[in-house]
């Protein structure tokens, strides 16, 4: 595991640092084991964890935990970027379909789109294509006010996420306040097994072959990929 993509620029303690190296070498161990048993393996105290955790740009423990979990060597990573992309339309039609059902029952609602980072570059994309086409539509992105799906929860007919990692823990905190009021939410994501898939009704899976990559630094397909993929699904969408 390349840990100077979460680590560089940041200035760990010796203490840290064995904290970060238990949690590497045990992260298959752990799912289930709580913050206080953890730090009393590491010696430390679960605060000290929690702020590791954020110094190293997490929001707390739990997105630091799936993020090493899910970059561990046999979760579908790969060096080799791809730029060849089939879109396996008959893997997807059934969900398609499933959509537009949810859409058109209630089309006098909002189709809810939310993303944060890159992500929301591509949600507001998709954004202004659904509106071109006539469709009933609000992006809401990680600076507006959480107020805006809280407070409208009654006039939204679904809610597409965008998540490359799965773990983003403001993209699950909307899908678990819109899966306890009976939204249906529809997902984009990276390969992989993820908090947000057991949130999501429907998963649209892109390959994302840096899944390590959480800032973007380097080459990769997912974006583009994904943006083909809402091309397509929007130009099934919409047909009659």
């Amino acid at each position: 595991m390349d840990l100077e993509i979460i680590t560089k620029g940041k200035q760990l303690s010796e203490n840290e640092k064995q904290i970060l190296s238990y949690l590497i070498t045990n992260i298959q161990l752990l799912d289930g084991v709580s913050l206080r048993v953890i730090a009393t393996n590491t010696y430390t105290s679960p605060a000290t964890i929690v702020r590791l955790a954020q110094k190293l740009e997490f929001s707390g423990y739990t997105e630091l935990f799936y993020y090493l979990k899910n970059s561990q060597p046999n979760n579908h990573m790969t060096s080799k970027a791809t730029i060849d992309y089939h879109i396996d339309t008959q893997k997807i039609e059934t969900s398609i379909k499933e959509m537009k059902t949810i859409y058109v029952k209630n089309k006098d609602k909002f189709i809810t789109i939310y993303a944060t980072g890159f992500s929301s570059i591509i949600a507001e994309y998709l954004y202004k294509k659904l509106l071109v086409n006539g469709i009933k539509t609000l992006f809401v992105s990680a600076s507006d006010s959480s107020g805006i799906i809280n407070n409208n929860i009654d006039n939204i007919s679904m809610l597409i996420t965008i998540s490359k990692s799965g773990e983003t823990q403001k993209v699950i905190e909307k899908m678990t306040h819109s899966k306890e009021n009976n939204i249906p939410i529809i997902l984009f994501t990276g390969n992989g097994q993820h908090r947000a898939n057991t949130l999501a009704s429907l998963v649209f899976e892109v390959e994302d072959e840096r899944p390590l990559d959480s800032q973007n630094t380097h080459y990769n397909s997912f974006f583009g990929k994904l943006l083909l993929l809402l091309e397509y699904i929007v130009e099934e969408f919409v047909q009659d």
